[in-house]
């Protein structure tokens, strides 16, 4: 999951391809996610993802690796959940 997000935020580095990878991204992120268990889009979960999806539209804010930040929180949420 992490090789799909640093792809994604390298990506959204380069004008006008931005929006395309972050959808790209979300949609890959959501596939793998459900492979390993580890999703970004359960309810608990959905408003950080929004946030996320919303950080990369935003010029400037882009440029921030969000989408590995958000993959690390969510894969760390997931073993927090698996160890109660």
């Amino acid at each position: 999951m992490y090789a799909i997000a640093v792809i994604g935020d390298i990506l959204s580095l380069i004008p006008f391809v931005n929006i395309v990878s972050n959808v790209v991204t979300a949609i890959a992120l959501g596939i793998a996610g459900s492979h390993t268990g580890v999703s970004l889009y359960s309810s608990s979960r959905i408003g950080m993802t929004l946030v996320t999806m919303l950080g990369e539209a935003i010029p400037f804010v882009s440029t921030l690796p969000l989408w590995t930040i958000r993959t690390y929180f969510a894969k760390k949420a997931q073993k927090e959940e698996e160890g109660l």
